[in-house]
């Protein structure tokens, strides 16, 4: 759920990193050897913010308002408390473009990329599929699901590798190393749990919104992990697409 506030924030980071004749007007790139590089980027975030909502279509950009996947399962195999396989299709998600970049430390000597950000609410609709256990009750179900998400604050940090390849030209890959999500609050309801028994439905709710901190806790490394598979699935090709004079002209 959470997954979905960090790919659109990241993706308009990617955006500030990339330069070229092609690029809109507004969008004007960092130098690599700027001493003040951070700063920049977290400017150039700030002037682009008008242009995130409905998206940049020059640079391949979606819209951020409404974010769209279509698809993200969430797997999880243990003998512990939560046991259950849940797909989320057709994720529209609502408030990204109102992201808070804290920080953003981008270094080429030590070829890494760290960025804290903050999304201060992000509300998230789909359909579902629920089957398993979460803490000490069975779930199960498929219909509408709506989460509402405050205060989500993220710790990314990525490895940057400089090669040069058949083109005789230098780019840059990028793998991901580290992430910490923090929510601040969270409220999410799940319609037509089995079967439509409402009794059943509204317990089952009630249970995850009053204990959702600890099904967070169980579920934190499959969340990490989603995100950096939707993350670097937006930054991957971007990399693989423009070379590092694209990216960050000398």
């Amino acid at each position: 759920m959470a997954v979905k506030l960090i790919r659109f924030v990241l993706y308009i980071t990617v955006i500030s990193e990339i330069s070229g004749r092609s690029l809109p007007s507004y969008i004007k790139p960092c130098k690599r050897d700027d001493p003040n590089i951070n700063e920049c980027l977290m400017n150039l975030l700030e002037n682009i913010r008008p242009y995130i909502s409905k998206g940049i279509p020059e640079m391949h950009i979606l819209p951020l308002d409404p974010v769209m996947v279509p698809s993200v399962t969430l797997k999880q195999d243990s003998a512990g408390s939560v046991n259950f396989v849940a797909l989320f299709t057709d994720l529209k998600g609502y408030g990204a473009k109102n992201f808070q970049m804290q920080t953003i430390k981008a270094s080429f000597k030590n070829q890494s990329l760290d960025i804290d950000l903050n999304l201060p609410l992000f509300r998230i609709e789909s359909r579902y599929e629920v089957n398993g256990k979460i803490l000490i009750l069975p779930i199960k179900g498929n219909g509408k699901f709506v989460g509402n998400v405050t205060n989500a604050e993220a710790k990314i940090k990525f490895d940057l590798k400089i090669v040069k390849k058949k083109n005789n030209k230098t780019y840059i890959e990028i793998k991901p190393k580290k992430i910490t999500l923090e929510l601040g609050a969270v409220k999410l309801h799940f319609s037509n749990l089995f079967n439509g028994n409402k009794q059943l439905g509204d317990q089952t709710n009630r249970f995850i919104n009053d204990n959702w901190k600890d099904l967070m806790k169980e579920i934190r490394p499959l969340l990490e992990d989603t995100v950096f598979t939707i993350v670097m699935g937006i930054l991957k090709p971007v990399f693989e697409t423009f070379s590092m004079d694209d990216l960050f002209p000398v």
